[in-house]
C-alpha cells in the first residue's frame, strides 16, 4: 500500500508545493481542477504553466512517516489536508527501472544495483527501493559533490560523518567509500533505514554504518554533518545539528530554496556558510568556528 498526500492550493504556489513534495520524498505528484475538472493545466503567456486559482494536489509516498513528513512541510501553505491509504501502483519497479548509471564527479559515479562498473571506476551501486534518493536530484547532487570536495581536501586523519535524513544511504555511504571512517545515518522513516542499510551491505560498508531513527544527545561530535531535508527541519534541528558537528568541524545543508537561505543561515550563527545552487536548490556549507 502506498500513502496518499491530499490537499488544496492557491495555483500561483502549486509549483513551489510540487518541488517540496518531491524533495521530500513523494515518488509521484498530481494535480486537477477543484472541483473536479480535466486533468491538464492552461498554457499562460510565454507557454509558462498557470494552474487554476484553487488546485487539488495528490503526492503519493511509501510509508505513513514520510508522508506525515511532507505534511508537516507544506502544513502552513494548504487547505484541506488529507492522508489515506491507497493500493500501490507499482512505484518501486518503476523508480528502479527508470534510472541509469552516471557521474557525479569525475571520479565519482552511482549505479543501479544490477548494472556492473568498469573495473578500477569507484562506483556506488543503489537501489533506493522505497527511500527518497539516488543522486539525481539536485539537492542530493549538490551533497554528493560537496561530500567528494570535502573528503579529499588533504585529510590528515579519516573523518566521522553525520548523514541527518539519510534516505537511501546513499551520502552516507558515498562518504565511507571516499574515505570516511565511520558514518552514522539518521531518518524518521524506518523504509529509508532499511534501504540505507541494504545499500551499505551492497557497497561493503555495512560494517561502518550505523542507523537510527533519532540523533541523540550524546552522539558525535562528527567532523562532516551533511543534512539533505527541507528548510523547516534543518532550522528546527539547527541547535543538534551545532552540537553534532566538531569545532573546526563541515556542515552541509541542502533541500533549501533560494529565498529561504539567508533564513536557514541565521539558524547556523557558529557556522560561516557560503551558498552554491543547482537547477534552483541551494546548499549552505561552512566549517564551525571556535
Amino acid at each position: 500500500m502506498s500513502v496518499r498526500l491530499s490537499c488544496s492550493a492557491p495555483g500561483s504556489r502549486v509549483e513551489l508545493l510540487a518541488e517540496l513534495l518531491d524533495a521530500a520524498g513523494a515518488y509521484a505528484v498530481a494535480f486537477e481542477e477543484a472541483p473536479g475538472g480535466p486533468a491538464f493545466y492552461d498554457e499562460g503567456l510565454a507557454a509558462e504553466p498557470r494552474y487554476w486559482p484553487t488546485t487539488r494536489i495528490a503526492a503519493f509516498f511509501a510509508s505513513a512517516a514520510a508522508a506525515r513528513f511532507a505534511s508537516e512541510i507544506i502544513a502552513d501553505e494548504v487547505r484541506e489536508l488529507t492522508r489515506d491509504s491507497v493500493a500501490d501502483e507499482g512505484w518501486e519497479a518503476l523508480s528502479s527501472r527508470d534510472w541509469q548509471a552516471f557521474p557525479v564527479t569525475e571520479g565519482l559515479w552511482i549505479y543501479p544495483k544490477a548494472e556492473e562498473a568498469p573495473a578500477g571506476r569507484l562506483a556506488i551501486h543503489l537501489d533506493p527501493g522505497l527511500a527518497f534518493g539516488t543522486g539525481t536530484h539536485p539537492t542530493t547532487r549538490l551533497c554528493l559533490q560537496w561530500l567528494a570536495r570535502t573528503l579529499r581536501e588533504g585529510r590528515e586523519t579519516p573523518a566521522d560523518v553525520l548523514d541527518f535524513g539519510c534516505g537511501s544511504g546513499i551520502l552516507a555511504i558515498a562518504a565511507l567509500r571516499l574515505g570516511a571512517r565511520t558514518a552514522l545515518g539518521v531518518d524518521i522513516d524506518p523504509l529509508a533505514l532499511s534501504a540505507s542499510e541494504d545499500n551499505a551491505r551492497r557497497n561493503a560498508v555495512g560494517d561502518r554504518l550505523r542507523i537510527a531513527t533519532t540523533l541523540a544527545p550524546d552522539d558525535g561530535p562528527y567532523d562532516l554533518v551533511v543534512a539533505n531535508v527541507l528548510a523547516r527541519p534543518l532550522m528546527a534541528q539547527a541547535a543538534a545539528l551545532t552540537r553534532a558537528t566538531v569545532v573546526g568541524g563541515h556542515l552541509a545543508l541542502s533541500g533549501i530554496l533560494p529565498d529561504q537561505a539567508a533564513t536557514v543561515a541565521s539558524a547556523f550563527p557558529e557556522f560561516r556558510l557560503a551558498a552554491e545552487e543547482d537547477e534552483g536548490w541551494v546548499l549552505l556549507h561552512g566549517k564551525r568556528g571556535a
